[in-house]
């Protein structure tokens, strides 16, 4: 991982994310309650396939939206924090984001379970954003769940940690 940007560079937008993440994961929740109250996977899929009309496949684009918003504030914690902390990333057949996740993992940041509920909502952000054509709506909203489940129990851990560097 080369450190292309300053201590105060990573400082900054490690505030900046951390400032703006509640907003993006009200907005995660909020585009999710469009479906019912439990983020119904029947009323999902049938806006996602088209059948709901225009209107409801607007909604489907603010869930994969704010699901993808969300999950990149997480990846790019991740990174800025292990740079910032000069956590090294274990050497792994995976990307740098997966590799982030295990450092903070290694480092106590966050446990193995989470580490791995990450690590899946990032292949699934890369899927739907890559393979559109091919994604099915069940792969979207298992995604957006984890996402939504996550991104709390993420984001205490990592504020905890990260707040004496900053």
């Amino acid at each position: 991982m080369a450190q292309s940007k300053s201590s105060a560079q990573l400082r900054g937008g490690i505030v900046a994310h951390l400032e703006d993440f509640p907003r993006q994961l009200l907005a995660l929740e909020t585009a999710m309650e469009k479906f019912g109250e439990d983020f119904e996977l029947r009323e999902f899929k049938s806006a996602f396939e088209g059948h709901a009309g225009s209107e409801a496949y607007n909604r489907v684009q603010a869930v994969e939206r704010s699901f993808a918003r969300v999950q990149n504030y997480i990846a790019q914690l991740a990174i800025s924090g292990a740079m910032l902390a000069g956590l090294e990333l274990p050497r792994r057949h995976e990307s740098e984001i997966g590799r982030a996740f295990e450092a903070l993992k290694e480092a106590g940041v966050i446990d193995a379970s989470l580490c791995r509920q990450l690590k899946r909502a990032q292949k699934a952000r890369t899927a739907i954003e890559h393979e559109y054509v091919e994604i099915k709506a069940g792969r979207v909203h298992e995604a957006a769940l984890l996402v939504a489940g996550a991104a709390p129990e993420f984001l205490g851990a990592y504020v905890a940690w990260i707040k004496p560097c900053l």
